[in-house]
């Protein structure tokens, strides 16, 4: 790696004030101009993250080139070569990057491996500046550096790559699945599993990665992919794939997310074993059918399972309980008043010691003339608010039907008796 040998920010170097207003696409064709006018190519550009601008303001005050060529040759660089506009669609987008190593992959076998963010951006920048595409006889073809007027073929290619894969290129909405991380390493196995078994994916064996972001734009890639041959021409799908694939990606991304779901449902099936729940095998099935009738997770149903047979069990306790569960609460809050001294000793007597009374002195039920006295006539009765318990107590004071004949016909015999005397 070349060590920097020029600070550009120094206000006394013309070529570093130059240099420092190019940005890194621009620097890197920079140099690759100033070596094929200069040196023959001798040498690929090579990518330098952090030392590219003192790499170009090294080579440019070793020239011995005036001031006015050095311009003249940082000005027309970008526009000469290729300009920005024809790469931008992939140079700083993962996920295209990783579509058109795909693409080269159908035509080459020389590309680098990836598996990593700076693999991607090794690879962008071999393929713009040193392999330099070129599409012919409908195939990609990698010629390597070339002059400035065979340029021209580098940017249709990019065009019409760029083309495709803005047609080819999947709506993220329709695998909203891979929102969840845990789907995209589901999904990354899944594809990597199946790379020997389908064509499509054997162009991707030589990319893979560790982060789960990176993984998701490898999926994506694949998936926009897909439709790749139909849109580059039939020709080139059976020169190279020898028969058509018959699984669309509409097919293929139903079975990848149903691989997903099931891979959802070991690890939830192994968790709940662990803590000592285990179903039936028919439960299972029935379990695994009502959450996907319903659109739920398993562990989502098993809790709505559990939730409402608690609260049936609980209504069913209630009813039997009572039928009024609210009436016991009412008359409790019904404040009770405390009998009399007098009341309890009324509650003591017989019910038949009334009567005897009654017997004993007939005639002050009947002598219209002296005042009705009571029983204890030397005693105040206080007066008391009966309560609805009270009341029921004192109407069971009240003789049968059959008893109260016999009592008014012992009354009035008594009565007559006491009339003949007088």
């Amino acid at each position: 790696m070349m060590q920097p040998t020029v600070d550009y920010n120094d206000n006394h170097s013309t070529i570093g004030k130059i240099v420092k207003c190019s940005n890194e696409y621009e620097t890197y064709w920079h140099i690759y101009n100033y070596r094929m006018s200069y040196e023959g190519f001798k040498y690929p550009v090579s990518r330098e993250p952090k030392f590219y601008k003192d790499i170009l303001i090294e080579l440019l005050e070793n020239s011995g080139k005036s001031k006015r060529e050095i311009e003249a040759l940082l000005k027309n660089t970008p526009r000469i070569l290729t300009p920005f506009e024809y790469v931008g669609w992939f140079y700083k987008d993962d996920r295209a990057s990783l579509w058109l190593k795909i693409v080269c992959n159908r035509f080459t076998n020389s590309m680098p491996p990836i598996s990593n963010k700076i693999d991607i951006r090794n690879f962008l920048h071999d393929l713009i500046y040193n392999s330099n595409i070129v599409i012919r006889k409908n195939a990609i073809n990698f010629i390597g550096p070339v002059y400035k007027q065979r340029k021209l073929d580098s940017i249709e290619s990019f065009k019409r790559l760029e083309k495709i894969y803005m047609q080819s290129r999947i709506d993220k909405r329709s695998v909203a699945f891979l929102r969840d991380n845990k789907n995209v390493e589901h999904a990354y196995n899944y594809i990597k599993d199946k790379i020997p078994i389908i064509s499509i994916l054997k162009y991707t064996q030589d990319i893979s990665f560790d982060s789960t972001s990176d993984k998701s734009n490898y999926i994506l890639a694949v998936l926009d992919y897909w439709n790749f041959e139909k849109l580059w021409g039939s020709n080139n799908l059976a020169q190279l794939n020898g028969k058509g694939d018959e699984q669309t990606r509409e097919e293929f991304i139903k079975k990848v997310k149903d691989a997903c779901n099931s891979k959802n449902s070991r690890d939830r099936a192994k968790k709940l074993k662990q803590t000592g729940l285990e179903l039936t095998k028919q439960n299972k099935e029935n379990l695994r059918y009502l959450a996907k009738s319903h659109g739920k997770t398993q562990q989502d149903i098993l809790n709505d399972l559990v939730g409402l047979a608690y609260n049936q069990t609980r209504n069913q306790e209630i009813q039997l309980n009572s039928s009024f569960p609210n009436q016991d609460a009412f008359f409790d809050s019904i404040p009770q008043t405390q009998p009399s001294s007098s009341q309890k000793e009324d509650k003591s007597i017989p019910k038949g010691n009334m009567l005897n009374d009654y017997k004993e002195e007939p005639s002050r039920s009947y002598n219209t003339d002296s005042p009705i006295t009571s029983v204890c006539d030397n005693e105040k009765l206080p007066t008391v608010t009966l309560t609805p318990k009270q009341e029921a107590i004192s109407l069971q004071t009240f003789l049968p039907e059959e008893n109260y004949g016999k009592q008014i016909e012992d009354a009035s015999n008594v009565n007559t008796d006491s009339y003949h005397k007088l």
